[in-house]
């Protein structure tokens, strides 16, 4: 049942000019929505994260590889760079979606060489712009120039991919995120975690939170730094300072918990932070079960850094975070397929870790969790799987990989065909969960 629908969207996506025309062409209200934000060099709605699907599926089936193909050409051929890059747009999104295409030693070698040097100098500029207000010790790091979507852990995570030709520029992005979990003092006097931000969590919101904040998602807060830096040191790759970034982040996501222990909140506002510094545990609503935001994009990057400082405790709480998330039914509440805040997202999560040492008791919450995935899917929508609107007002027909159709497909591949091959970057590594 699974694989049929994986290979049932793969036949509506496979045909790169005809889908960005069904797209442009917005024919119903829900397509409206994706017209808006279809680019082609954007792995969340465009052609590069549409080629993630196909080159997960071509290393299992050879001949999707020319599928993948098509769709990166799509994404370079005639295609105008978006005003700003980062790994889900433009040329790094290409680049990574390229090298999960991969699938014997040098192909897309020239291509790959060309698109790595274009993320190493957005990163490179990323660390430059910052780099003055680290120095200087200033409070208000942003979000977007460090998180995952288009900040520094995102580019860090495909430039530790490229090896050993950007490893000067991965040491630059590894050390400045170090000096991100560094104190600092705020606008109120008070000394604070180097994560601070005066930054509006959505652009809806241009007033931000009063104080500032501290970002728990995976998507755009701290948690996206602590998975890269666990990940490049578990890869042999290390800066001075790293191992205590990690244990500062890692022992701080553990402090600020729900006061059950169970979950974490979206953010920590300033009052918040205050209270927790001060020994008590704040009363904070937790969030979705999500990939952005809440327990589980919390609980994965929490058991890398458990990994790569073998952390034993660490990993079990983790674990345990995500269970109870299993055992409230929250997840079968979602009715949402995508990898962002949905379904898709959780199962890829409890999937990757139940793999882990200790996860065992994650891996029977798998079945239930791709049946669930599988009966969202309706064949009378172009996509099969749709995207519920922000507050729940309707749904949207997106194709791509984030909050799309591929994303949800993706998830159930992996289930049963859970490893890339040799040489080939996991998509998983989009989300920074490895």
């Amino acid at each position: 049942m699974t694989d049929d629908l994986v290979v049932e969207l793969a036949g509506r996506l496979a045909d790169p000019a005809g889908l960005a025309a069904q797209v442009a062409a917005a024919e119903t209200p829900e397509l409206a929505r994706t017209r808006s934000l279809w680019h082609a060099q954007s792995l969340a709605d465009g052609h590069a994260g549409v080629g993630l699907l196909f080159a997960a599926l071509a290393h299992g089936e050879p001949g999707y590889a020319e599928v993948a193909h098509a769709h990166l050409s799509a994404a370079v051929t005639g295609a105008r760079r978006p005003l700003r890059e980062g790994l889900y747009a433009g040329l790094p999104a290409v680049a990574f979606a390229a090298r999960t295409a991969v699938g014997r030693p040098g192909e897309y070698g020239g291509l790959l060489s060309q698109l790595d040097a274009q993320a190493d100098l957005l990163a490179c500029r990323l660390v430059e712009e910052d780099a003055p207000r680290v120095a200087a010790g200033t409070a208000g790091a942003p979000m977007a120039g460090y998180d995952v979507v288009a900040g520094l852990s995102g580019l860090g995570r495909l430039l530790l991919a490229a090896g050993p030709e950007h490893r000067d520029t991965t040491e630059l992005v590894l050390a400045h995120l170090v000096a991100l979990t560094r104190p600092v003092t705020a606008p109120d006097g008070t000394r604070v975690p180097g994560w601070w931000t005066g930054d509006p969590i959505l652009y809806s919101e241009p007033d931000g939170i009063p104080g500032g904040h501290f970002n728990v998602g995976l998507a755009h807060g701290i948690p996206g730094p602590l998975a890269l830096l666990s990940l490049a040191l578990t890869a042999g790759v290390r800066v001075p300072g790293q191992e205590q970034a990690i244990r500062t982040v890692a022992e701080w996501l553990l402090a600020r918990r729900s006061p059950d222990g169970a979950g974490w909140p979206n953010v920590v506002p300033m009052e918040a932070e205050s209270a927790a510094a001060a020994g008590g545990r704040p009363e904070l609503a937790e969030a979705r079960a999500g990939w952005c935001y809440g327990t589980p994009g919390v609980a994965r990057a929490l058991q890398l850094a458990a990994l790569a400082l073998k952390e034993p405790e660490w990993n079990r709480q983790a674990i345990g975070a995500v269970a109870a998330v299993c055992r409230s039914g929250t997840a079968h509440a979602l009715g949402d397929p995508t990898l962002c805040h949905g379904l898709a997202g959780f199962t890829t999560i409890v999937s990757l870790m139940a793999r882990e040492p200790g996860g065992s008791e994650l891996a029977v919450y798998i079945p239930e969790l791709t049946e669930h995935l599988a009966a969202l899917a309706d064949p009378a929508r172009p996509f099969l799987w749709a995207a519920t609107e922000p507050g729940g007002s309707g749904v949207v027909h997106r194709p791509g990989f984030l909050d799309g159709a591929a994303g949800a497909a993706l998830a159930l591949h992996s289930v049963t065909t859970p490893h890339a091959p040799h040489g080939a970057l996991p998509w998983q590594a989009a989300l920074l969960l490895c």
